[in-house]
């Protein structure tokens, strides 16, 4: 064998070697890399939006195009609703019929009942103010005898001056004692008005009750058409970019034919975290991200959703397509809004957050002998920055203090907090509100509000016009599926001393059941109010507005309510003249056990910068998560809420400009654990 074949030879049967020992560094390069400089990849989170008809029709236009950028709300495609509008019209034309039928003396005897209650109620607030002119009066007396006592002590009068004083001190006192006798009188009448009221609607006559039962079907047709009408507005739910357009004009689409496609980012990163590092991650530590390509500074953000097991990664998460790679997902919030393009690469590295490295520098507590090790819980977002309040022992031991909504109070340099639950035992329901300093520090002593027996379910509070400040309960129903007056309150306090003193009162959700199913239609409630719950409250030109945890559209939106005139409702309570109207809706979900989940308004405020901040919980479903949402320029239809931040495990229940400038205040409420607060920046 000659030199050329003996190298041949000796090459051929090495190379197997070569091929094994290439394959083990491909295999220990892929192992122990995570990208360059030890970073991880990830990338930009898509969700798909499919946009479709619920029912058979004719596309009459498609109002995008392939690449535009919509926002939640947006009309994407109209189909005809020619055949819908025509039964419409029927329909009205039914109700109006039907309406004309009704006999004229029913409404008659009930304009007589309602005009007796207004002037029963402008009584009843004539007295309240007699009463407090009588309580100054009799004040001023007993300051009046003390001094003109000492002036006989002194030898200056005689016991003759004070006579005529004794005996108007006597007569006062004697008022003053007469009147809560006087105003439970009116009270009383007040209550028989309205269940005569309430006897003549039930005392309807056969042929009325056959007209009215008639009028209801209508209504609920009318109702039934109107949502299939709205139906054939197919709008996107999320903002995101067109992808692919499948339909267009004149095109006849049925039942779950898809339309158009959308993509959307949601503001958010996946990343492949390698089994070998994916361990010790944990929620709350922070990540920076580079683009793929792109020099400059990193983003910044938080780890919010880990996956719960170590499985295989997507195919996206390989180094070498056809090798496998197992570890984790895990989502991160960015710190800051940034223009991401649905996949975009991320090169991510994270790094441990500082409760995280307490707890791991932090001695073990001893346990039992036998007894199982405890497990740690993984910090939560944000838990670095709330900070705990300070509630005094002694408060604790006479109220509950569940922070559901604050109001900065800067001439007195702290915070009034309204709690949903308040007292103990035969002193629940105790009318109190209750002061926090500006460094978290909650006053021992509640701040008492007179001309109330109880407040119940307080969820929100606003500063209204001059010195106004409005309370809201939340309209719902308890536990035990009842809702009892003082859950339905909506107050007009004002201050007294060192507390607040009622102002005027209405009781809103019996307002919205009078008000008839078109109204409540109008508002977002076709099935009326019995899933009810009002948490938010803000106020701005005059105008009061509502944001509605429950229910939500049929689409996922929150609700928020304006009423134009409040004064004018507290005045008269009514609802005619007071312009209450559906002005916007949100979508502000929020992150619930790794899933995402629908959320409500927990609490909304107008900040100087002309921005609205919306904080949400979960809606319906249980669980601590939340939300704090920004909109730029708030106005009314479809609003496009941009994410601030999660609170995952937490529930930000009140939300409010900070006494300190350019920040926002959260309050969140822990239950029976310590409740926290939050300032954040918040700039144009």
């Amino acid at each position: 064998m000659n030199f050329l074949g003996r190298t041949r030879y000796a090459l051929s049967g090495a190379l197997p070697v070569v091929t094994m020992l290439a394959t083990l560094g491909l295999a220990a390069w892929m192992y122990f890399s995570e990208g360059p400089s030890g970073r991880i990849l990830g990338f930009a989170d898509a969700e798909m939006e499919l946009v479709a008809a619920v029912e058979i029709g004719r596309v009459t236009s498609i109002q995008v195009d392939v690449g535009a950028e919509v926002a939640p709300g947006q009309v994407i495609a109209v189909l005809d609703s020619a055949a819908i509008d025509a039964e419409l019209k029927v329909a009205r034309a039914e109700e109006a019929r039907l309406l004309a039928l009704i006999p004229a003396e029913q409404a008659r005897l009930e304009e007589e009942i309602q005009m007796g209650l207004e002037s029963l109620q402008r009584e009843l607030a004539h007295q309240r103010e007699e009463q407090r002119r009588i309580a100054a009066e009799g004040e001023a007396l007993t300051s009046e005898i003390s001094r003109m006592k000492r002036l006989v002590e002194d030898k200056q009068a005689s016991l003759d001056d004070l006579s005529p004083l004794d005996l108007q001190r006597a007569s006062v006192e004697a008022l003053a004692g007469e009147k809560p006798r006087t105003l439970e009188l009116l009270r009383v009448q007040i209550a028989a008005a309205e269940e005569r009221r309430k006897k003549i609607r039930e005392r309807a006559g056969p042929e009325t009750a056959q007209i009215e039962a008639d009028l209801a079907v209508t209504r609920q047709e009318i109702e039934h058409l109107e949502l299939r009408r709205a139906q054939q507005t197919l709008r996107a739910m999320r903002a995101g970019r067109v992808s692919t357009i499948y339909k267009r004009s004149g095109d006849v689409a049925v039942p779950g034919d898809p339309i158009v496609d959308l993509v959307s980012t949601r503001g958010r990163i996946v990343a492949c975290v390698p089994e070998r590092s994916a361990i010790d991650l944990q929620v709350g530590d922070t990540a920076k991200l580079w683009v793929r390509g792109q020099s400059g500074a990193p983003l910044t953000g938080r780890t919010s959703v880990l996956g719960p097991l170590v499985l295989e990664l997507p195919i996206r998460c390989r180094t070498v397509p056809t090798v496998p790679v197992w570890g984790r997902l895990a989502t991160i919030e960015l710190d800051h809004p940034f223009a991401l393009l649905a996949g975009q690469a991320f090169d991510v590295t994270f790094t441990r957050s500082p409760a995280a490295l307490t707890a791991l520098s932090a001695p073990a507590a001893p346990t039992a002998p036998g007894a199982p090790s405890p497990a740690a819980a993984p910090p939560r977002a944000g838990a670095a920055e709330a900070a705990p309040m300070a509630v005094p022992a002694a408060l604790r031991a006479r109220s509950r203090f569940e922070p559901s909504g604050i109001l900065p109070r800067a001439a007195e340099g702290r915070y009034v907090i309204v709690s949903d639950d308040t007292g103990h035992g035969a002193g629940e329901g105790a009318p109190w509100l209750f002061a926090m300093s500006a460094t978290g520090a909650v006053d021992p002593e509640p701040l008492p509000v007179s001309g109330v027996s109880e407040l119940n379910d307080i969820e929100s509070i606003a500063a209204g016009g001059g010195d106004e400040v409005y309370l809201l309960s939340s309209q719902g129903y308890s536990a035990k599926g009842k809702r009892k007056a003082s859950r339905t309150a909506l107050l007009r306090v004002k201050p007294d001393g060192r507390g607040f003193r009622v102002d005027a009162e209405v009781h809103l959700a019996e307002l919205l059941d009078a008000a008839g199913p078109a109204a409540l239609s109008a508002l977002g409630l076709p099935g009326g109010t019995r899933p009810l719950e009002i948490e938010g409250m803000a106020y701005r030109d005059g105008a009061l507005y509502f944001g509605l945890k429950a229910p939500l559209d049929a689409d996922g939106n929150a609700l928020i309510w304006k009423l134009d005139a409040p004064r004018a409702l507290l005045d008269t309570r009514r609802l005619e003249g007071a312009g209450l109207s559906l002005w916007a809706r949100a979508r502000v979900d929020v992150e619930l056990a790794g899933a995402t989940a629908p959320g409500g308004i927990a609490d909304l405020c107008f900040l100087p910068d002309g921005s609205l901040a919306i904080a949400s919980t979960p809606s319906t479903a249980d669980g601590a998560a939340g939300a704090l949402f920004r909109v730029d320029r708030p106005g009314a239809g479809a609003l496009a809420p941009r994410l601030v931040r999660r609170f995952p495990g937490r529930k930000p229940e009140g939300i409010a400009p900070s006494l300190s400038p350019g920040k926002l205040m959260v309050v969140f409420d822990a239950g029976a654990e310590a409740p926290s607060f939050l300032e954040l920046p918040w700039q144009g």
